[in-house]
């Protein structure tokens, strides 16, 4: 764990305090996600909580907290869960980043078609972040999304998913792409500051050779 105030034991006695909080006959399961479930949970990271209920959703009405995280919460049906599953980065990354704190995942990998159409649609949302006109642009969740980008890549030519940053930095042949990867785990570390044309050159080159 890359932020020093979540560790991993702290996320077990976390999860206990969140099953003893929601556990109820209608829960089917409690699942993290995204960047802690990978082990680089950073200084910018939310925790990802999904709470799935067998018939309805229960709304909480509080979760335990968790001093210096932000806690991103979302309850599903199962029912609702399976209509809505798609192709894009909220329902594919959890099927390779999660950690199960209690029950079963009902987390299955979409078709290649559906992921790819999901990968097009991340792209051009991106594009249009990197372009907005009204300021602030979020690079670390930019950077975020392009890292998920660059591993379901990896995914779809090899059936292979690096987890870890470094196997990801392994697994580029691009310098341009390797760039990219390192300004992330700089926000990560705080080993250096980026700066924002540094970041747009990077994206200007990776949005070029995917949306031409």
């Amino acid at each position: 764990m890359l932020n020093p105030l979540m560790t991993p034991l702290m996320i077990e006695k976390y999860a206990k305090r969140l099953v003893d909080r929601l556990k109820s006959s209608t829960l089917r399961g409690i699942v993290l996600t995204g960047s802690f479930a990978r082990g680089e949970g950073g200084p910018f990271s939310d925790l990802d909580v999904w709470c799935f209920y067998h018939d309805k959703k229960v709304k909480t009405s509080s979760l335990p907290e968790l001093a210096g995280i932000t806690l991103d919460l979302r309850e599903v049906c199962l029912k609702d869960f399976k209509n809505d599953a798609d192709g894009t980065r909220e329902y594919v990354a959890p099927c390779f980043e999660q950690l199960i704190v209690f029950g079963e995942t009902p987390f299955v990998l979409p078709s290649r078609k559906k992921i790819k159409e999901g990968v097009l649609h991340l792209l051009v949302s991106i594009e249009q972040r990197l372009t907005r006109t009204m300021p602030p642009v979020n690079h670390y969740e930019i950077l975020n999304d392009v890292m998920y980008l660059l591993r379901i890549e990896r995914y779809l030519s090899t059936f292979q998913y690096p987890l870890t940053l470094s196997e990801l930095y392994a697994n580029q042949l691009e310098e341009n792409d390797r760039l990219l990867v390192e300004y992330y785990s700089s926000y990560l570390y705080r080993d250096r500051t980026v700066s924002e044309d540094e970041i747009r050159n990077g994206m200007d080159g990776f949005l070029n050779k995917r949306l031409q």
